[in-house]
């Protein structure tokens, strides 16, 4: 699948045992094999202070949407927070 990029702003975060994160919304457009739109998405990238990335994924209707190939390797419960904290900005 390819992606769009259409729009991007700037945040920081902090989660509830004091790691920093920084992190910038750009809207997605996913398209399949045949180039037809799929989804827009807003898609999280997230850096926390040791530089490592992140990316969650947001439908226009505030529902988190994973996708398979995005964090590979990294703990559920930091994308948890991570979510959760988002949501409650």
């Amino acid at each position: 699948m390819e992606m769009d990029v259409r729009t991007e702003e700037s945040k920081e975060i902090i989660l509830s045992d004091n790691n920093r994160f920084t992190y910038t919304i750009k809207q997605v457009e996913i398209k399949n094999i045949l180039g037809t739109s799929v989804a827009v998405l807003d898609e999280h990238s997230i850096t926390d202070t040791a530089g490592v990335n992140y990316k969650l994924y947001k439908t226009k209707y505030g529902n988190w949407y994973d996708l398979p190939e995005a964090n590979t390797g990294i703990a559920k419960n930091i994308l948890l927070a991570l979510k959760l904290k988002i949501d409650n900005q």
